[in-house]
């Protein structure tokens, strides 16, 4: 897996970005957090996502 930076939108003369992840079709569908609103936090060099 990677993280990959996607051009977003320009307003101005500032540019936005959004950031994506791929994640495993298994790991995703066994967590029981498709669909619901997730929040994500950095630990000790880890990103880590949890349920909100």
């Amino acid at each position: 897996m990677k993280i990959m930076k996607a051009f977003d939108k320009k307003v101005g003369e500032t540019e936005y970005y959004k950031y994506r992840i791929n994640l495993p079709k298994k790991v995703v569908e066994d967590s029981n957090l498709l669909g619901k609103k997730l929040k994500a936090k950095l630990e000790k060099g880890k990103i880590i996502i949890e349920k909100e």
